[in-house]
């Protein structure tokens, strides 16, 4: 792929992240994606074809990330160590790609009526294989005896908080988006609740861990 190439597929791609976030599919016109990217209308018909074809690669971009932050629940056989690594690097997710975020979200709560087949195959199989993760330490007696898999819905919904509550996070914080300090901030909170509730002394053990995302 030539420089010039990629460079205009990144500068759509990031434009249509950015509308597609602040206006959902149906309302996005891809005459504002191509001027928010700088581009001609027919360049962004030339390398992605259609709108439809756009939002399944905003989509697909955001899917290594989540599974780059299931494989760190996995790399750790110490459930405090994987769970932390879990947590930051969703909250991670949530402020390196804000946008994309908020497009996988939406789209999430609409059913996943538009998510590429593809990504559902990845993120069906990393979905159960971090679910067995959680089981296999339940029944070692790791962690407390708790259902892995809403165990894994509270860890996502409560991640996935800074994506979807952004008006809401702003009357609390009194800051339109929120600051690094926050997301570390979230990050702490959000793992302390976890492994105190779930992991034997967890309290005790969560007291030296260093919470950078």
């Amino acid at each position: 792929m030539s420089r010039i190439r990629q460079h205009n597929q990144h500068l759509i791609l990031e434009a249509a992240s950015a509308e597609f976030a602040a206006k959902g599919f149906d309302a996005t016109q891809t005459r504002d994606i191509a001027a928010r990217a700088g581009v001609p209308k027919a360049n962004l018909y030339y390398y992605f074809h259609s709108k439809e074809t756009l939002y399944a690669k905003v989509l697909l971009g955001f899917v290594e990330p989540l599974l780059e932050a299931s494989a760190a629940l996995r790399e750790s056989d110490d459930p405090v160590t994987g769970l932390q690594a879990y947590i930051a690097a969703r909250i991670r997710i949530a402020r390196e790609h804000p946008h994309i975020a908020k497009v996988f979200s939406g789209e999430l709560l609409l059913g996943g009526r538009q998510l590429p087949e593809e990504c559902r195959d990845l993120l069906y199989a990393e979905a159960q294989r971090n679910v067995e993760c959680l089981r296999s330490w339940i029944d070692r007696g790791l962690l407390a005896p708790v259902d892995p898999q809403h165990l894994m819905l509270f860890i996502w919904s409560a991640t996935r908080t800074y994506t979807n509550l952004g008006w809401q996070m702003a009357h609390i914080t009194g800051r339109q988006t929120p600051d690094d300090r926050d997301y570390q901030r979230a990050a702490q909170t959000i793992t302390r609740l976890v492994l105190e509730g779930v992991v034997p002394d967890g309290g005790a053990r969560t007291k030296g861990l260093m919470f950078a995302t």
